[in-house]
Protein backbone atom coordinates (compact mmCIF):
# COMPACT_ATOMS: atom_id res chain seq x y z
CA UNK A 1 0.00 0.00 0.00
CA UNK A 2 0.92 3.64 -0.90
CA UNK A 3 2.01 6.02 1.98
CA UNK A 4 -0.55 8.23 2.29
CA UNK A 5 1.06 10.56 4.48
CA UNK A 6 2.32 12.89 2.37
CA UNK A 7 -1.02 12.76 0.70
CA UNK A 8 -2.36 14.24 3.93
CA UNK A 9 -0.18 16.95 4.21
CA UNK A 10 -0.93 17.62 0.54
CA UNK A 11 -5.03 18.22 1.42
CA UNK A 12 -3.85 20.21 4.48
CA UNK A 13 -2.29 22.28 1.98
CA UNK A 14 -4.74 22.25 -0.66
CA UNK A 15 -7.00 23.48 2.19
CA UNK A 16 -4.66 26.62 2.96
CA UNK A 17 -4.15 27.45 -0.13
CA UNK A 18 -8.10 27.23 -1.11
CA UNK A 19 -9.11 29.09 1.87
CA UNK A 20 -6.77 32.11 1.80
CA UNK A 21 -6.94 32.42 -2.33
CA UNK A 22 -9.66 35.26 -3.52
CA UNK A 23 -13.10 34.99 -3.82
CA UNK A 24 -13.81 33.54 -7.19
CA UNK A 25 -16.34 31.65 -9.28
CA UNK A 26 -16.53 27.56 -8.43
CA UNK A 27 -15.70 26.88 -11.56
CA UNK A 28 -12.38 28.27 -11.62
CA UNK A 29 -12.00 27.00 -8.19
CA UNK A 30 -12.70 23.53 -9.31
CA UNK A 31 -10.18 24.07 -12.18
CA UNK A 32 -7.04 25.44 -10.08
CA UNK A 33 -7.89 22.36 -6.99
CA UNK A 34 -7.80 19.61 -10.27
CA UNK A 35 -4.19 21.50 -11.39
CA UNK A 36 -3.07 21.45 -8.20
CA UNK A 37 -3.47 17.43 -7.52
CA UNK A 38 -2.50 16.90 -11.04
CA UNK A 39 0.56 18.66 -10.23
CA UNK A 40 1.12 16.76 -6.98
CA UNK A 41 0.70 13.11 -8.74
CA UNK A 42 3.24 14.41 -11.36
CA UNK A 43 5.76 15.37 -8.24
CA UNK A 44 5.27 12.52 -6.08
CA UNK A 45 4.87 9.18 -7.96
CA UNK A 46 6.94 10.58 -11.12
CA UNK A 47 3.99 10.03 -13.80
CA UNK A 48 0.33 11.39 -14.22
CA UNK A 49 -2.12 9.26 -13.00
CA UNK A 50 -4.41 9.44 -15.72
CA UNK A 51 -1.60 7.95 -18.10
CA UNK A 52 0.12 5.47 -15.36
CA UNK A 53 -2.96 3.50 -14.68
CA UNK A 54 -2.17 -0.18 -15.78
CA UNK A 55 -1.01 -3.13 -14.45
CA UNK A 56 3.34 -3.66 -14.28
CA UNK A 57 4.81 -5.20 -17.25
CA UNK A 58 7.58 -7.72 -16.65
CA UNK A 59 8.62 -7.75 -20.32
CA UNK A 60 8.35 -10.65 -23.09
CA UNK A 61 7.60 -14.84 -22.28
CA UNK A 62 11.29 -15.93 -21.31
CA UNK A 63 12.10 -19.43 -22.66
CA UNK A 64 13.52 -20.64 -25.77
CA UNK A 65 12.00 -18.29 -28.45
CA UNK A 66 12.91 -17.06 -31.73
CA UNK A 67 11.47 -13.98 -32.57
CA UNK A 68 9.63 -11.15 -30.30
CA UNK A 69 6.06 -10.21 -28.92
CA UNK A 70 6.55 -6.43 -30.75
CA UNK A 71 4.86 -4.58 -33.45
CA UNK A 72 8.14 -2.95 -34.76
CA UNK A 73 11.33 -4.52 -32.84
CA UNK A 74 12.53 -4.98 -29.07
CA UNK A 75 13.80 -1.25 -28.85
CA UNK A 76 11.96 1.22 -26.57
CA UNK A 77 10.72 4.21 -29.31
CA UNK A 78 9.48 7.93 -28.88
CA UNK A 79 5.73 8.80 -29.25
CA UNK A 80 2.62 10.28 -27.45
CA UNK A 81 -0.67 9.81 -26.31
CA UNK A 82 -3.64 11.41 -26.21
CA UNK A 83 -6.17 10.69 -23.41
CA UNK A 84 -9.00 13.03 -24.37
CA UNK A 85 -8.39 16.60 -24.65
CA UNK A 86 -4.74 15.82 -23.11
CA UNK A 87 -1.34 14.71 -24.97
CA UNK A 88 1.77 13.20 -23.31
CA UNK A 89 4.70 13.91 -25.55
CA UNK A 90 8.26 12.59 -25.17
CA UNK A 91 7.34 9.06 -24.16
CA UNK A 92 9.11 5.45 -24.35
CA UNK A 93 6.86 3.34 -25.75
CA UNK A 94 6.24 -0.62 -27.05
CA UNK A 95 3.36 -2.13 -28.20
CA UNK A 96 3.24 -6.05 -27.15
CA UNK A 97 1.07 -7.42 -29.80
CA UNK A 98 1.15 -10.53 -27.98
CA UNK A 99 -1.02 -9.28 -25.54
CA UNK A 100 -2.59 -6.14 -27.35
CA UNK A 101 -1.27 -3.86 -24.70
CA UNK A 102 1.15 -0.56 -25.22
CA UNK A 103 3.54 -0.24 -22.56
CA UNK A 104 5.16 2.64 -21.37
CA UNK A 105 8.21 2.94 -19.75
CA UNK A 106 8.97 6.04 -16.74
CA UNK A 107 11.50 7.08 -14.34
CA UNK A 108 10.31 8.12 -11.19
CA UNK A 109 11.66 10.82 -8.72
CA UNK A 110 13.93 8.80 -7.33
CA UNK A 111 15.18 7.60 -10.26
CA UNK A 112 13.12 4.27 -10.37
CA UNK A 113 12.30 3.01 -13.63
CA UNK A 114 8.57 0.86 -14.06
CA UNK A 115 6.86 -0.40 -16.72
CA UNK A 116 3.37 -0.25 -16.88
CA UNK A 117 0.77 -1.32 -19.53
CA UNK A 118 -1.27 1.03 -21.00
CA UNK A 119 -5.20 1.02 -19.99
CA UNK A 120 -6.45 1.33 -23.53
CA UNK A 121 -10.25 2.61 -22.96
CA UNK A 122 -9.60 6.17 -22.41
CA UNK A 123 -6.74 6.79 -24.88
CA UNK A 124 -8.23 8.39 -28.19
CA UNK A 125 -4.88 7.62 -30.32
CA UNK A 126 -0.99 7.28 -30.03
CA UNK A 127 1.96 8.13 -32.02
CA UNK A 128 5.00 6.47 -32.14
CA UNK A 129 7.50 8.32 -34.92
CA UNK A 130 5.51 8.14 -38.36
CA UNK A 131 2.98 5.81 -37.19
CA UNK A 132 -0.45 6.05 -35.66
CA UNK A 133 -2.73 3.74 -33.48
CA UNK A 134 -6.13 4.11 -33.08
CA UNK A 135 -8.85 2.17 -30.96
CA UNK A 136 -10.58 -0.13 -33.76
CA UNK A 137 -14.06 0.99 -33.89
CA UNK A 138 -16.61 -1.33 -33.25
CA UNK A 139 -14.62 -3.09 -30.77
CA UNK A 140 -16.98 -5.21 -28.25
CA UNK A 141 -14.14 -4.51 -25.29
CA UNK A 142 -14.61 -1.28 -24.07
CA UNK A 143 -11.56 -1.79 -21.60
CA UNK A 144 -9.49 -3.35 -23.50
CA UNK A 145 -9.95 -1.64 -26.53
CA UNK A 146 -7.80 -3.55 -29.79
CA UNK A 147 -5.43 -0.85 -31.50
CA UNK A 148 -5.18 -0.46 -34.81
CA UNK A 149 -2.71 1.08 -37.24
CA UNK A 150 -4.19 4.14 -39.35
CA UNK A 151 -2.62 4.11 -42.51
CA UNK A 152 -5.34 6.46 -44.94
CA UNK A 153 -7.74 8.73 -42.91
CA UNK A 154 -10.56 10.82 -44.44
CA UNK A 155 -14.13 9.68 -45.09
CA UNK A 156 -12.63 5.86 -45.62
CA UNK A 157 -10.03 5.12 -43.25
CA UNK A 158 -7.38 2.01 -44.08
CA UNK A 159 -6.75 0.55 -40.63
CA UNK A 160 -4.50 -2.60 -40.01
CA UNK A 161 -4.04 -4.53 -36.43
CA UNK A 162 -1.23 -7.02 -35.83
CA UNK A 163 -1.12 -9.62 -33.50
CA UNK A 164 1.53 -12.44 -32.73
CA UNK A 165 1.15 -15.85 -31.02
CA UNK A 166 3.79 -18.68 -30.25
CA UNK A 167 3.89 -21.63 -32.16
CA UNK A 168 6.05 -25.20 -31.90
CA UNK A 169 9.06 -25.20 -34.21
CA UNK A 170 9.92 -28.46 -36.69
CA UNK A 171 12.50 -29.29 -34.09
CA UNK A 172 15.39 -28.77 -36.34
CA UNK A 173 16.44 -25.31 -35.13
CA UNK A 174 18.08 -23.99 -32.10
CA UNK A 175 14.22 -22.71 -30.48
CA UNK A 176 11.26 -25.03 -29.59
CA UNK A 177 9.01 -21.64 -30.36
CA UNK A 178 8.74 -19.11 -33.02
CA UNK A 179 6.34 -16.42 -32.94
CA UNK A 180 3.95 -16.10 -35.31
CA UNK A 181 2.40 -12.67 -36.89
CA UNK A 182 -1.69 -12.24 -37.96
CA UNK A 183 -2.08 -9.13 -40.30
CA UNK A 184 -5.86 -7.85 -40.92
CA UNK A 185 -7.13 -5.19 -43.02
CA UNK A 186 -9.76 -3.15 -42.63
CA UNK A 187 -12.26 -0.45 -44.22
CA UNK A 188 -13.91 1.96 -41.77
CA UNK A 189 -16.22 4.16 -43.89
CA UNK A 190 -20.27 5.91 -42.51
CA UNK A 191 -19.89 3.65 -39.06
CA UNK A 192 -19.40 0.70 -40.59
CA UNK A 193 -16.61 -1.67 -40.33
CA UNK A 194 -15.41 -4.08 -43.10
CA UNK A 195 -12.77 -6.62 -44.00
CA UNK A 196 -9.94 -5.52 -46.39
CA UNK A 197 -8.98 -8.69 -48.61
CA UNK A 198 -9.25 -7.19 -51.78
CA UNK A 199 -10.24 -4.09 -54.50
CA UNK A 200 -13.71 -5.19 -54.35
CA UNK A 201 -14.09 -4.53 -50.95
CA UNK A 202 -13.44 -0.61 -52.02
CA UNK A 203 -15.62 -1.11 -55.12
CA UNK A 204 -18.87 -2.31 -53.18
CA UNK A 205 -18.47 0.72 -51.20
CA UNK A 206 -18.09 3.50 -54.06
CA UNK A 207 -18.75 1.42 -57.18
CA UNK A 208 -19.35 5.24 -58.38
CA UNK A 209 -15.68 5.43 -58.44
CA UNK A 210 -14.46 2.27 -59.65
CA UNK A 211 -13.12 3.07 -62.93
CA UNK A 212 -11.22 6.06 -61.55
CA UNK A 213 -9.57 4.37 -58.85
CA UNK A 214 -8.66 1.25 -61.39
CA UNK A 215 -6.85 3.81 -63.41
CA UNK A 216 -5.60 5.68 -61.06
CA UNK A 217 -3.79 2.22 -59.35
CA UNK A 218 -2.70 1.50 -63.37
CA UNK A 219 -0.84 4.61 -63.76
CA UNK A 220 0.87 4.91 -60.59
CA UNK A 221 2.03 1.16 -60.92
CA UNK A 222 0.12 0.22 -57.75
CA UNK A 223 0.28 -3.53 -56.43
CA UNK A 224 -2.79 -4.17 -54.47
CA UNK A 225 -1.92 -7.55 -52.91
CA UNK A 226 -2.81 -8.56 -49.45
CA UNK A 227 1.24 -7.41 -48.04
CA UNK A 228 1.31 -4.06 -49.81
CA UNK A 229 0.07 -2.08 -47.14
CA UNK A 230 1.48 1.15 -48.93
CA UNK A 231 0.55 0.94 -51.97
CA UNK A 232 -2.97 0.30 -50.86
CA UNK A 233 -2.74 3.22 -48.57
CA UNK A 234 -1.37 5.51 -51.43
CA UNK A 235 -4.75 3.60 -53.12
CA UNK A 236 -7.21 4.98 -50.41
CA UNK A 237 -5.36 8.03 -49.77
CA UNK A 238 -6.91 8.57 -53.66
CA UNK A 239 -10.28 7.36 -52.66
CA UNK A 240 -10.62 10.20 -50.01
CA UNK A 241 -9.14 12.72 -52.27
CA UNK A 242 -12.17 11.66 -55.15
CA UNK A 243 -14.93 11.16 -52.27
CA UNK A 244 -13.75 15.17 -51.22
CA UNK A 245 -13.65 16.71 -54.14
CA UNK A 246 -17.56 15.55 -55.61
CA UNK A 247 -18.96 17.34 -52.78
Amino acid sequence: MKNLYPLTIFFILLNILVTQAPVSAQGSMEVSESRLLSEYFDNVYGADERLVSGPFYYGAIRGSIQGHPYYFDEDWKTGSVEIGDVRFDNLLLKYDISIDQFILKYITTNNASYQVGLRSGNITKIIVGLHTFVPLPESRDTISVPFAELLSDGKVQYMVTKSKYLVLTNGSGMTDYVYKENLRQYLYTNNQMVPFRGKKALFNLYPELKAQLKQYARKNGLVLGPSKLQDKAKWIDQCNYLLEAGK
